[in-house]
């Protein structure tokens, strides 16, 4: 496995890109890497998560303004995502992981997980291999570096476990400077609800608007052509 430093580094500057990509050209990278691998462990929280994901990424708002300009609202990634599962996520409770890694590159985050699990930590080394995405994209990290990512600029945090680890996580998340980094947790592994939880991708975006404005104050257009040769 590469250093955390040099895949944090390989991760933000991936992120640019990924986040550009569209949201079904995302979802159809993972769905083939899926369908090549036998993890049941993916296929029922990618299926339940792109219902619900497509609905919010897919297709951005158009909200006409006052005064003739046109106002696009749509989503974006946070940047680079960070996913911890401690050694109580084995396989048996890996849908609570694998919800919180597709969730996230689903809504063009990229992302870095740390797996303490062994059988787990295979698994999602298959799939990364599977996913073929771009240098970056997503990267398995030794357990161990967890709080050396920390440390990084990571914009959201996702941590599966026990609560001890979870608050671990939060209180390296409260001393640090910058950017406010949302931590998300998921310590009921026998009910799972922040992993089945249909808003679950709202935790991952921000919300974005693109205004277009080629009219004059009051949506008069002619009002433009006056500065042209012919006035």
């Amino acid at each position: 496995m590469k250093n955390a430093s040099i895949c944090f580094s390989e991760a933000q500057q991936a992120w640019a890109l990924w986040n550009l990509v569209p949201y079904a050209t995302r979802y159809q990278y993972i769905e083939t890497a899926t369908n090549q691998l036998p993890l049941q462990g993916v296929k029922k929280p990618l299926a339940f998560h792109h219902k619900h994901c497509a609905q919010l990424l897919s297709e951005s708002q158009l909200m006409p303004g006052p005064t003739g300009e046109t106002n696009e609202l749509y989503t974006a990634g946070r940047g680079v995502a960070l996913i911890i599962a401690d050694r109580s996520v084995d396989l048996e409770v890996a849908n609570a992981f694998y919800a919180q890694l597709l969730v996230a590159l689903l809504s063009g985050n990229t992302v870095l997980v740390c797996v303490q699990d062994s059988e787990l930590a295979l698994q999602t080394q298959a799939l990364i291999a599977a996913l073929s995405l771009p240098v970056g994209v997503l990267n398995l990290i030794e357990y161990d570096q967890y709080p050396q990512l920390l440390a990084n600029d990571i914009r959201v945090t996702a941590v599966v476990g026990e609560l001890g680890i979870v608050q671990q996580v939060n209180r390296a998340l409260a001393v640090k400077s910058g950017a406010i980094c949302p931590l998300i947790m998921e310590t009921q592994l026998s009910k799972m609800p922040v992993a089945q939880d249909p808003k679950l991708v709202l935790r991952y975006i921000t919300e974005r608007t693109c205004s277009t404005n080629i009219t004059a104050v009051g949506g008069n257009a002619t009002l433009l052509e006056l500065g042209s040769a012919q006035h």
